[in-house]
């Protein structure tokens, strides 16, 4: 948690009225050129072909209070609202985004967020390249909100191409003012080389925060029942992805400060490793190691592996 309360801190001295912004966090001009151009006419040809669809994801009603305070626990969203809109809703969603955000209104600026995270939460699921120059042009926008940020981290490392690992490697490294968000964005991106980088900043950072934010994005990345959600195909990769991530993760779940453990022992039950019983055992002859520590983790492993289904 202590991970999570610095990440949504980091950058509150840049925050800027996102009225600036002709979308709803960027504008165009933050686009590359070639990629501006081809959203601005597929956008066009899009909304000359389905304006009803532009005008459901302008009119959503997650995020407004007349909405949102009727319920049991009023909190403004629009994630479920927009994914209910299917893969057909992706250019309205990048249009509201980047180039003509809908009409603000008096929502506050709790809701104005809760809008665009819902967007990129979406954008995310979808998998669609054309994604990437938004979402990339977001997660480094000067004048952001953290919460959307960090949305637009989690939606990059769902995007998994090879432009999105750059992006989010290059500033997942100490002393960049995003690297929590890029380390919970690359634990959202199911690639080694992505598992690679988060093991590294989780052996070698001093700062605990950083550590704990790397170990709970190696759980999401190597979470095994992630992996197997992706089919028979994948089971390879998968194996290979999760050992780096219990690698890097049986160390931290037995040594250490207790809020970096925990982190670390949540997110080796996640990935559970079939050498997941042996990197722990392992562990017991290193100098600083608590046998009963390793014992209890051995003891919660066992238990989740007789309560899974067969």
């Amino acid at each position: 948690m202590k991970a999570l309360t610095r990440l949504l801190g980091i950058g509150l001295f840049l925050l800027a009225p996102s009225a600036l912004a002709d979308g709803i966090s960027v504008g165009p001009s933050a686009l590359p050129n070639e990629a501006r151009a081809k959203l601005e006419n597929d956008i066009a040809a899009a909304k000359a072909a389905q304006p009803k669809l532009f005008a459901a994801v302008k009119n959503v009603k997650g995020h407004r209070p007349e909405h949102y305070g009727k319920n049991r626990n009023p909190f403004p969203t629009a994630a479920r609202e927009l994914r209910g809109l299917g893969p057909a809703a992706l250019l309205p969603m990048l249009e509201a985004l980047a180039f003509q955000a809908p009409d603000r209104g008096k929502l506050t600026d709790a809701e104005w967020d809760a809008l665009a995270i819902g967007m990129l939460e979406a954008v995310g699921v979808i998998k669609d390249a054309r994604s990437g120059a938004v979402v990339g042009a977001i997660f480094e926008a000067s004048a952001l909100r953290p919460g959307v940020r960090l949305a637009a981290a989690r939606a990059a490392g769902r995007l998994g191409g090879d432009a999105e690992l750059a992006l989010l490697t290059s500033h997942a490294k100490s002393g960049d003012p995003l690297e929590l968000h890029a380390i919970h964005g690359l634990g959202e991106m199911m690639r080694l080389d992505a598992a690679k980088h988060v093991a590294q900043i989780l052996g070698s950072t001093k700062d605990a925060q950083v550590a704990e934010a790397a170990a709970t994005a190696l759980g999401t990345l190597g979470s095994s029942w992630a992996w197997k959600s992706l089919g028979p195909k994948a089971q390879a990769t998968g194996l290979e992805v999760r050992k780096v991530c219990a690698n890097a993760l049986a160390p931290r779940a037995v040594r250490g400060k207790a809020a970096l453990r925990t982190a670390a022992s949540e997110a080796l039950l996640m990935v559970d490793h079939p050498e997941t019983l042996d990197l722990l055992r392992a562990q017991r002859s290193v100098s600083g190691t608590d046998a009963r520590v390793v014992d209890g983790l051995v003891v919660r492993v066992e238990r989740k592996r007789q309560r899974a289904p067969k």
